[in-house]
């Protein structure tokens, strides 16, 4: 049971702080600042560190022979251990969730971020509408490019 809460402890932890920086993300995002590398990079090695640290967990559940870490607790005794685990995997869920809602709010600001940069490519290309975007295409424009030509 020791190692379950030094595994569990491990990922609440990573999971805890994987939504400040996320959160850290989105500020940067939203506010166009080109500061976004440096928190990136703390996000990578976060996630790496709780790689590392699911392969440690599958290990032990394979060694234990749980396929999770629900079913390996509800087996033992009841005892404060016990309810130090379910509270670690409690976080743990916690934190997923909120990663999961911070997730599908950076997936939006950069689908936001991509329309902007591709209806700009378009005014600087000069490209006119088309059926791709729901106009007709202009009649006798004497340009030779098209939407999404490859040499623009």
């Amino acid at each position: 049971m020791d190692e379950t809460i030094k595994i569990l402890r491990e990922q609440a932890v990573l999971c805890s702080h994987l939504p400040e920086l996320f959160d850290e993300l989105i500020k940067i995002i939203e506010s166009n600042s080109p500061d976004v590398q440096e928190t990136v990079s703390k996000i990578e090695k976060t996630v790496r560190d709780l790689s590392k640290n699911e392969h440690k967990a599958q290990d032990f559940l394979k060694r234990v022979g749980a396929s999770s870490f629900a079913e390996y607790i509800d087996a033992q005794d009841k005892d404060i251990k016990r309810d130090v685990a379910e509270k670690l995997l409690t976080k743990t869920a916690n934190a997923q969730s909120q990663l999961k809602n911070q997730t599908a709010n950076l997936k939006r600001l950069l689908k936001k971020g991509q329309d902007y940069v591709a209806f700009n490519l378009n005014i600087l290309a000069r490209t006119s509408a088309s059926d791709t975007y729901g106009a007709e295409a202009q009649t006798g424009s004497q340009r030779t490019r098209r939407m999404f030509e490859a040499n623009i």
